[in-house]
């Protein structure tokens, strides 16, 4: 693959047209600092303190919001124009520079075939793709409440997926997040899989002869599927057999850090798809409690800061969060819970009911913030799935410019008003302005430490990887690697107000099979001005950069990440290497 420009980790970044285009690259970039053990220290960022105004980039920062229209039954109200909306920010009017009415789409989504190639750009529809992903909140769940989990996302699998409808499922533990199903991957292989589970596991539930024929063309349609089924089937009972942990107050601060982390991960890895996404979140409760200021109830200002970020990060990619509560119906016990306070044999039921009311209200703060919907105190957890799907189906996106003379990091509130009567309008209920938000260098050390040990590929910055030669080095028993990477023609990583002003950081570690880093992430920071000419060739062909990793033989998966100081968008791509 062509590219306009080449940039090489060892030696110059050169122009590969002209002679006269030769560019100083920038010292190596070290980040020996980060270890896989650190999940607290991958959230430090340097910032300024909390209310202090920080200096706008000269960037415009353009706010999208999408926007849900139904009728009394629910269906879509279609045709509505431009001036039929009104979007408040902190009850303030904004003047709405983008508008677009949306029909997502279900198509398969599909990865490059090539084995010499790793990528983190999909194949598929140029439009709005519909993608669902949902998690399995083990960390957050009880042991005994996680059983009903998978039997009702069995239940919503089999009567509802479409067979061309791209759904990922992932589960978080205390090791993070992992990825089960991917969401490029056929649909019909997670059905198979959490199937084949249910019947080992003795799961029964009653099925109506359409979908016992279902089941059955499912089993059919399998053939050839089997070992793509069977690595799911394998990966849900190593988790499912664990027993994950029950929270204890020591652990709290770090179950929120890795739910934080996880929501984190996903928004990265969403960024790079247009329109609306819906994050099924099935869960017994986030470990935390929101107060009337937005922020983590008795939480430090470093968990704070990673809440606010988690929320800027949902709001860039478009992610509507649909907060299902796995415990069922409950018994409503609310009067017990204001009535008699003092001691006696009742107080753990206040005190179950008072945790009841703080998860729903959890639940429904994530969900309003985002555009989502919570759903708790039901037996029927299939209609949020359903709900979610349906929500991304058919919905209006419109955009505004944010305010650059209220630069102090807050909370906004959002609103959004139609002229149309008897309808219900639904949008995220507002946004943060962080410190990442004027500034993205703010959080450049966090993004790109969470960035290396993500199981999802970030996709802002679309990447292709290729291996090319193994070449001998002064060190025993070690070889180093050589590979390019090509980066998609982005217009937007150059900033023109700052004589075409370009700054990269590319880094890269080697993962062991057993999960473990091997040595310290490596890379360089590129950081230049680019001449007219080369400008042009990179918007046309976008450009390469040639890297290299050190390594004893073995086998190994190489993670590589790319981030853009001006945008804070980032791309990253694991690809499988052997060293003999």
């Amino acid at each position: 693959m062509p590219k306009g420009t080449s940039l090489n980790s060892r030696d110059t970044w050169v122009h590969k047209f002209p002679k006269d285009h030769i560019l100083v690259p920038t010292p190596k970039l070290l980040l020996s600092s980060i270890v896989m053990a650190s999940v607290l220290c991958a959230f430090a960022t340097n910032k300024p303190t909390k209310n202090e105004e920080v200096t706008f980039t000269a960037r415009s920062e353009l706010v999208l919001v999408p926007v849900l229209v139904t009728d009394r039954s629910g269906a879509h109200v279609s045709g509505l124009k431009k001036e039929d909306f009104t979007v408040y920010e902190d009850g303030a009017p904004r003047q709405i520079a983008t508008f677009e009415e949306i029909t997502s789409n279900n198509q398969r989504l599909v990865r490059p075939s090539n084995p010499r190639e790793f990528s983190n750009a999909l194949g598929g529809s140029a439009s709005e793709q519909r993608i669902t992903l949902i998690v399995l909140d083990f960390l957050n769940t009880p042991f005994l409440d996680q059983q009903r989990g998978r039997q009702e996302l069995l239940k919503y699998l089999m009567e509802s997926v479409d067979e061309r409808e791209p759904t990922g499922l992932l589960v978080l533990t205390s090791s993070g997040l992992q990825v089960i199903h991917d969401f490029t991957t056929d649909p019909l292989v997670l059905v198979g899989a959490l199937h084949r589970v249910a019947s080992d596991a003795g799961t029964k539930w009653k099925m109506s002869e359409e979908l016992q024929a279902k089941a059955a063309a499912d089993d059919l349609a399998q053939v050839g599927r089997q070992n793509d089924i069977q690595s799911e089937v394998d990966k849900l009972k190593i988790i499912a057999a664990r027993g994950e942990l029950n929270l204890q107050r020591f652990q709290e601060r770090l179950a929120i850090t890795i739910t934080l982390q996880a929501m984190q991960q996903v928004a990265q890895a969403m960024r790079g798809f247009s329109g609306r996404k819906a994050l099924i979140w099935v869960s017994g409760g986030f470990p935390f409690d929101i107060n009337e200021k937005f922020n983590i109830a008795g939480g430090d200002a470093d968990l704070n800061d990673s809440y606010e970020r988690t929320f800027q990060l949902l709001e860039d990619a478009q992610v509507a969060i649909y907060p299902v509560d796995d415990k069922g119906l409950q018994a409503n016990s609310a009067d017990a819970a204001v009535a008699h306070l003092g001691a006696g044999p009742g107080d753990n039921v206040r005190a179950g009911n008072w945790a009841r009311m703080d998860t729903e209200a959890t639940f429904q703060t994530f969900a309003t913030a985002t555009g989502g919907r919570a759903y708790f105190n039901s037996n029927d957890l299939v209609k949020g799935f359903r709900d979610a799907v349906r929500d991304s189906s058919q919905y209006y996106l419109l955009g505004y410019y944010l305010d650059h003379t209220n630069a102090k990091p807050a909370w906004r509130k959002l609103a959004v008003k139609v002229k149309q009567k008897h309808v219900e309008v639904r949008s995220r209920s507002g946004f943060f302005v962080t410190n990442a938000t004027v500034n993205p260098a703010n959080s450049r050390d966090a993004d790109m430490a969470a960035a290396l040990y993500s199981p999802l590929d970030c996709t802002a910055l679309k990447l292709v990887a290729r291996w090319e030669t193994t070449e001998p080095v002064k060190q025993p028993g070690k070889k180093r690697v050589v590979y390019l990477l090509d980066l998609a023609a982005d217009p937007s990583v150059v900033d023109l107000t700052d004589n075409n002003h370009l700054r990269l950081d590319f880094l890269a570690i080697a993962i062991s099979p057993e999960g473990k880093a091997v040595g310290q992430p490596e890379g360089k920071v590129v950081d230049l001005h680019l001449t007219s000419e080369t400008l042009a060739e990179l918007r046309e062909k976008g450009l390469s950069y040639r890297g290299s990793v050190e390594l004893s033989p073995g086998q190994y998966n190489v993670r590589i990440v790319v981030r853009d100081s001006l945008t804070g968008k980032m791309g990253s791509v694991s690809a499988p290497l052997t060293v003999h």
